[in-house]
């Protein structure tokens, strides 16, 4: 029968996007009859999107995917791979963080053909393995409708359809998908043995503001009462009826789970106070987490939304952070510190491994940086001999391989002369010198203190040069060397063993690849383009304001930049 069949494929490019993104239709006729089914979505390529993976996802609409599966670097989210029940049957591992993304975003097959379904739906993937090119690797994801419509099967029916053909449940997610490498572990995996969703068995939709205050009272209290007074309503339900801190919802939420869902300080206080220490292990309910992970989503998927909405993020909110300390505490797991102030400083901008420099700067990143530093200025050292005497080398980018000389603004390359490039290059020094010898976080204004004698500065800095652009190309290379760009640090210096041992060494951080985080941390402004520059490219750094940063000047730079950036004013 499947010889009888005949693929029709449509590839386009996102023109928007076109080297990271391309949308496929493909139809399945039959040589005696009208179309037979379709297949459509998105083939989406990673590596490009160095850390805006989720925002991407958000333009495109998949806001659940971004959520649920994949983080903004493109990586699969750790509970679905490490051990827990969020993992479902462990099929899945970290091989989805490479790779193509195919995301399915609907199969129709006509009414005469579901009988047929398995046989139409296996040929249909195998033409879209074909088609996309992905003999090499890659992954099918897809979320199966909830309600049927015409051509397209029943939630329930379509999944055993793919189950069958061999997709498999990711974690306990609503996603499934199809491993093309045949000897993956979920090809092995029988239908049967799938996973379930982690909603089953409890209601999949919120109940009406009128119910939930008439059937959870103290679930409802501790989201609508202002937070100092819900003390005293907690307290009132507890001496009614012990069991009432206890009670689950519809959906399984006990008190303290919503509680923290809400980031409701005193009430998170009080409910641990009263003791719901069995109710913090709890993880049987519609979203599969125990209460702590909650707090932990919520917070996380705040600071990917703000990121991807306004590109910078404010880091976590006091109440936030406290009812994390707290109930950590409760829970006996670690805290870095037993100092609550302590543990807001570490926190604040997303430290998991407790040794970040001003919270931010974690051990694995000022290795890269420093790496990324040293590199730099040696490979500027040999640069030096392309340069003539008393001539200004005219086109920089295409001249020197240096790989920073593209962070100089277009405007100053007509200064570029070899006095201009030893002072550029000087900052690099002082940068590597800085991230040697200090544990302090990176910025601005202390690698100009240790810039301020370095041959031909004065130079570079009377020529319109400023120490930012060196930081910026700085963190921009060593983004560019990371997993996140071509992937060279991995590649290349994990393979030797003195860097891998040093590296390997360090604890992971949250932060370790956070570069967007550092830029901002070091004193280059979000709102503003630090490179790398195209020819033509207009420039905005030129105004005499922005040259206070190079003196040091950060905070109150920063406050000016914000200040002109509300009021709409022109660079």
């Amino acid at each position: 029968m499947a010889s009888e069949f005949n693929v029709t494929t449509t590839l386009n490019p996102d023109y928007g996007d076109r080297d990271r993104v391309q949308s496929f239709f493909i139809e399945l006729t039959h040589s005696e009859l009208d179309g037979v089914a379709n297949i459509s979505g998105l083939k989406i390529l990673r590596r490009p999107y160095r850390g805006s993976f989720s925002k991407n996802l958000y333009e495109y609409g998949l806001e659940r995917l971004a959520v649920e599966v994949f983080d903004k670097f493109g990586h699969v989210r750790p509970w679905l791979v490490d051990e827990g029940t969020r993992r479902g049957t462990g099929c899945w591992g970290k091989e989805l963080d490479s790779g193509a993304l195919i995301y399915i975003g609907n199969i129709s097959i006509d009414q005469e053909w579901l009988s047929q379904a398995e046989v139409v739906l296996s040929h249909m993937i195998n033409a879209l393995v074909q088609s996309l090119q992905l003999q090499n690797g890659g992954t099918l994801v897809y979320d199966p409708p909830e309600e049927s419509t015409a051509t397209a099967l029943h939630d329930s029916q379509q999944i055993s359809f793919l189950q069958k053909t061999g997709f498999r449940r990711i974690g306990r997610t609503g996603f499934l998908g199809y491993a093309i490498d045949p000897s993956h572990p979920s090809r092995r995996l029988s239908a049967e043995a799938d996973a379930a969703p982690q909603d089953e068995g409890f209601d999949k939709e919120d109940l009406h503001t009128d119910e939930v205050k008439l059937r959870f009272p103290l679930h409802f209290s501790i989201v609508t009462i202002e937070r100092p007074e819900v003390c005293n309503v907690i307290k009132t339900f507890h001496r009614q009826d012990p069991s009432s801190i206890h009670q689950a919802d519809s959906s399984g939420f006990t008190p303290i789970y919503t509680a923290l869902s809400r980031a409701n300080l005193p009430a998170v206080r009080t409910l641990l106070e009263l003791g719901v220490a069995e109710d913090l292990v709890n993880a049987h309910n519609r979203e599969g987490m125990t209460a702590l992970e909650k707090l932990e989503t919520v917070m996380r998927s705040s600071r990917e939304f703000s990121e991807a909405l306004t590109g910078y993020w404010n880091g976590y909110s006091d109440d936030e952070l406290r009812c994390e300390f707290w109930t950590k505490r409760a829970m006996g797991l670690p805290t870095s510190t037993n100092d609550e102030a302590s543990y807001l400083t570490i926190r604040r901008w997303g430290c998991t491994c407790g040794s970040c420099a001003g919270g931010w700067l974690s051990r694995r990143m000022r290795f890269r940086l420093e790496l990324s530093a040293g590199t730099s200025n040696d490979n500027m050292g040999e640069q030096l001999v392309e340069f003539k005497r008393g001539q200004a080398i005219q086109d920089p980018v295409a001249e020197l391989t240096d790989l920073v000389s593209e962070y100089i603004p277009p405007h100053l390359r007509r200064s570029f002369f070899k006095t201009f490039y030893q002072g550029y290059r000087s900052v690099f020094a002082a940068i590597e010198q800085f991230l040697w010898i200090s544990n302090e976080p990176l910025s601005v204004a202390r690698v100009a203190s240790l810039a301020i004698r370095g041959t031909g500065l004065s130079f570079y800095l009377a020529k319109g040069g400023k120490y930012e652009y060196a930081v910026a190309a700085l963190i921009g290379a060593a983004e560019t060397a990371s997993e996140l760009g071509y992937g060279d640090f991995e590649d290349m210096y994990l393979g030797e063993a003195a860097f891998t041992t040093d590296y390997m060494d360090i604890p992971p951080c949250d932060n370790d690849l956070e570069f967007a985080l550092v830029r901002r941390m070091a004193g280059l402004h979000p709102g503003l383009p630090w490179g790398p520059y195209k020819v033509g490219e207009v420039n905005i750094h030129g105004d005499s304001m922005l040259g206070v940063l190079s003196a040091g000047a950060v905070p109150e730079c920063m406050q000016e930049l914000e200040r002109r950036i509300r009021l709409g004013e022109t660079f």
